[in-house]
């Protein structure tokens, strides 16, 4: 009886403690609006100012939004009902932030993300490809609309992405957060050279498929494939990242190999 305690607590307190740090690390950004003259408001999950993971908030921001159950696209009344909340914006922020510090799911990769960049020598529990990386960085370049005159309308997106269409068996959750956070850094320079790859064969895709088109929607989804394939096989892309990687070893909650 003592120990089957003693093991209820330690669980007890592992749990409080990854709650514990998203209390301590998480702020919310309101936004309003005004709809039919009423004003509105909404919400995001963002890092405190003066938080100690700044310098990384790109992977967290990327948690944040793809891992909380509060922003999957079924809680969306949900959500709603707490910004409808406003103006109280106290109540409006506490209910809020409490759906993502009990989020469990949510905790266990923050933790996991915040453990390796406070202890470069923390065990890593996950171990990528490089060909992984590149299948996953590739779903970040996502074609989603087409006008009328056939011009597509691609994306790079922290939410609005390939990610989701995947379906892939193995956890790429904090893979997925370095490629965002690797590409959209890259994105900051004067001049990016992912955003020139991308560019170039989404192009490529495009004036594949241009001449032979039998309907939009199927001309989208030939050119949408097409560029996921083109970007995994990018060696820029492969390169930037792969740099990318090595300046963060030392701080990621994975290991990358050949």
């Amino acid at each position: 009886m003592k120990k089957y305690f003693f093991f209820l607590l330690l669980v007890n307190s592992f749990c409080f403690a990854q709650s514990s740090l998203l209390q301590e690390q998480l702020d919310l950004e309101l936004s309003t609006y005004e709809k039919d003259k009423v004003t509105k408001a909404s919400a995001m999950p963002v890092l405190k100012a003066k938080s100690e993971f700044m310098p990384y908030k790109r992977r967290f921001e990327y948690l944040l939004i793809n891992v909380s159950a509060i922003h999957s696209p079924d809680k969306l009344k949900e959500r709603n009902a707490i910004w409808e909340l406003y103006p109280d914006t106290v109540e409006l922020k506490r209910l809020y932030l409490l759906k993502f510090t009990e989020d469990k799911k949510l905790a266990k990769y923050f933790d996991e993300t915040a453990k390796c960049i406070k202890d470069a020598a923390a065990t890593r529990k996950y171990t990528h490809t490089q060909e992984e990386l590149m299948e996953v960085a590739s779903k970040f370049f996502y074609c989603d609309k087409i006008r009328p005159d056939t011009a597509i309308i691609a994306h790079i997106c922290v939410g609005l992405n390939g990610v989701k269409e995947a379906k892939w068996e193995k956890d790429y959750i904090l893979l997925q957060a370095f490629c965002y956070e690797a590409i959209f850094t890259q994105f900051d320079s004067d001049t990016s050279r992912i955003w020139d790859a991308f560019t170039e064969e989404k192009k490529q895709a495009v004036d594949k498929y241009k001449k032979n088109i039998t309907s939009l929607e199927q001309y989208l989804q030939d050119v949408k494939l097409e560029l996921f394939k083109r970007m995994k096989n990018n060696l820029t892309l492969k390169q930037e990242l792969l740099l990318y990687y090595e300046k963060n070893k030392n701080n990621l909650a994975f290991t990358l190999t050949k």
